[in-house]
């Protein structure tokens, strides 16, 4: 009898917790993607913020911590560096003076086409083996799940 018989573990890797595959996927994205865009200077977090921004327009630093699920001292560590880079500025909002409205800069513009271009091309990796249908929906069945964990949030 082998050890994983003995251990009763037998077949479980074929049944691994979604939210463990959540995590895997989610960390070689990340792995990826910090891979690519190691030469332009930017990481994954920094990408979702500037993502988010240009997605969505100018949002408070709140706003940007609660949708990326961040607390908000590492979220002002990220906005400081892509300050300083020149990606984004922050201004006071009028509404809250206690709340910083961040946007982006012009410096983003001749990058989205390449970055747009990673996270396809990184979707397409994932995907791969599947037909357009089954992709279609997988991905209706991830953002499926998506919703369900928000809506726990």
């Amino acid at each position: 009898m082998s050890m994983k018989e003995k251990s009763g573990y037998e077949g479980r890797q074929e049944q691994q917790p979604v939210s463990t595959l959540f995590h895997e996927i989610s960390l070689m994205v990340a792995r990826l993607f910090n891979r690519q865009v190691k030469e332009m200077g930017l990481t994954r977090t920094q990408w979702q913020v500037l993502y988010l921004l240009y997605m969505q327009g100018e949002q408070s630093q709140t706003y940007i911590a609660d949708t990326l699920m961040m607390a908000k001292p590492p979220l002002g560590k990220v906005v400081e560096r892509l300050e300083s880079g020149g990606w984004i500025t922050r201004r006071d909002d009028d509404k809250d003076r206690r709340a910083k409205l961040v946007r982006l800069t012009p410096k983003i513009q001749p990058m989205l086409n390449s970055l747009e271009s990673l996270v396809d091309d990184i979707g397409g990796i994932a995907t791969r083996g599947m037909s357009k249908k089954e992709a279609a929906q997988f991905y209706k069945l991830i953002k499926l799940a998506h919703a369900n964990l928000m809506a726990e949030n």
